[in-house]
């Protein structure tokens, strides 16, 4: 090895040591950005009202008075990881949060659906196996100069329905840009509750009066004590009558025992929200905060015993048969199973509480600069993927994000950058680079420990090494 080489070794010797002594903040996924993240300062905050309704609902998972908006954009690079939050709402009438995001050097600057894959998101545009994917829906978008597209995922929530069981989701998908209509599709895969839990949305059972998702001695202690005093469920009234009596020892004897298999718990329905923490039932078992359901999962922990199957047969909860293979024998797909498979092993996050942020405005005639805070938002949808899913970046990151209408093809006015104060895009997706002032990608910086550690030593610090090498060589000859 000559010495150069050998610098250079001692040099990438030198970045591990201080890497190994510095502490990186990983975020926690929940739905919400802040410092303790390590997300740092927004990348982005709006400065355009929203034409696709402003949000009046705090509650978590439903927009009941409709909304979809962004406020600010976040994005940290952390444990081999993109971490981003997108604050703001997302309706839950699948609308959807449209990302791109250009990671290596190619891509693309201009949306032509004949040339990229199709049926990306395809259950919202015509079944399953049309080419009337949610790319070839956004034909003619063009980005702004310099953002060439790798990436793109699409997140989407509402009311899904299998087998007759309506229930709340969030779903997201994703494909490869790089490799033409060949690129890879992935539809990842869905969540069942807010803030990335593992949970799905399902009452408590009556007699369960200390709400630990178990029905046990310890609730008939409840029951007992509150005998013809109490009048509420955490004192023993069951069937909430305003008593507690006989009938609700009944219903404890009935479900005496019940754990946390899934179907002892009543259904929630979803009807348009709300859907609040009260109606968050167990874990499921073998899901971590973040993590989808998938395929994978539905068949392995989720307990589903038959991947085509009507019914959701074994599922330790029955809405996990959305995430099955399509039936070769149910080419309608009436079955309404969706071959969800996180192979790209993204995570996410959702929290729609928000309220504040900017506001809606109706008229064409009134101004387009929000009047509101959202500088101050920080809840709303958060992802991450690995950077193997993002072809090993070794530079910068840039991301846009924009509102699109459920179908993928009616463009809101919400977008990440510096905001194009107008009016809905509408039909027509529009040329950034012609039709909004400034840029509407943000730029996500790698830690510069890591780029470091893959770049070679400029000579000045070849030299202060050579200084260090020197002495170090000096000191092993009067050791000897």
């Amino acid at each position: 090895m000559n010495l150069y080489d050998w610098l250079k070794s001692l040099a990438a010797s030198f970045v591990a040591i201080a890497l190994v002594g510095t502490a990186e903040a990983v975020p926690t996924l929940d739905g919400s950005a802040t410092m303790a993240d390590g997300y740092g300062t927004a990348l982005s905050v709006q400065n355009t009202k929203t034409r696709f309704g402003d949000n009046s609902s705090d509650d978590l998972i439903a927009t009941a008075d409709g909304g979809s908006e962004i406020d600010q954009v976040f994005g940290v690079v952390a444990n081999g990881r993109l971490y981003v939050t997108i604050t703001g709402n997302l309706e839950t009438n699948f609308n959807k949060l449209e990302v791109y995001i250009d990671s290596v050097s190619g891509g693309v600057n201009e949306i032509i659906g004949s040339s990229l894959p199709a049926a990306v998101d395809a259950f919202c545009c015509g079944g399953f196996g049309t080419t009337d994917g949610a790319l070839q829906r956004q034909d003619g978008l063009i980005f702004d100069t310099g953002f060439l597209a790798d990436q793109y995922l699409t997140f989407t929530n509402g009311g899904e329905n299998v087998g007759g069981r309506g229930f709340w989701a969030l779903s997201a998908h994703f494909a490869d840009l790089t490799q033409g209509t060949s690129g890879q599709v992935v539809q990842a895969g869905y969540q069942m509750a807010p803030l990335g839990m593992p949970n799905t949305l399902r009452g408590p059972l009556g007699p369960d009066f200390d709400s630990d998702f178990n029905v046990d001695g310890k609730d008939f202690l409840t029951w007992q004590r509150g005998y013809m005093i109490g009048t509420t469920k955490p004192e023993g009234d069951a069937d909430e009558n305003g008593v507690v009596d006989g009938l609700d020892l009944a219903q404890w004897q009935d479900r005496y025992n019940t754990d946390r298999n899934l179907t002892d718990f009543p259904f929630n329905p979803y009807a348009g929200g709300p859907s609040t923490t009260s109606l968050i039932g167990p874990a499921l078992p073998g899901l971590a905060p973040g993590q989808l359901i998938d395929q994978n999962y539905a068949l392995g922990a989720g307990g589903c015993t038959a991947d085509t199957t009507d019914g959701g047969a074994g599922c330790i909860a029955p809405e996990l048969e959305l995430a099955l293979p399509v039936d070769s024998n149910d080419p309608t797909n009436a079955l309404n199973h969706r071959n969800f498979n996180n192979t790209i092993d993204l995570q996410m996050a959702f929290n729609n509480s928000n309220v504040a942020g900017v506001e809606g405005t109706p008229a064409d005639s009134d101004p387009m600069q929000t009047e509101g805070d959202p500088e101050n938002v920080i809840t709303g949808l958060e992802f991450s993927l690995p950077l193997s899913a993002l072809g090993n970046p070794t530079g910068d990151i840039k991301l846009l994000a924009f509102i699109n209408n459920g179908n993928h093809d009616f463009v809101a006015n919400q977008f990440s950058g510096v905001g194009v104060l107008t009016g809905n895009f509408g039909s027509l997706p529009p040329d950034l680079s012609f039709e909004a002032d400034g840029d509407q990608f943000v730029t996500i910086v790698q830690p510069a420990a890591l780029a470091g550690a893959n770049a070679v030593p400029e000579p000045s610090s070849l030299a202060l090494l050579t200084l260090a090498a020197t002495a170090m060589m000096g000191s092993r000859r009067r050791k000897s």
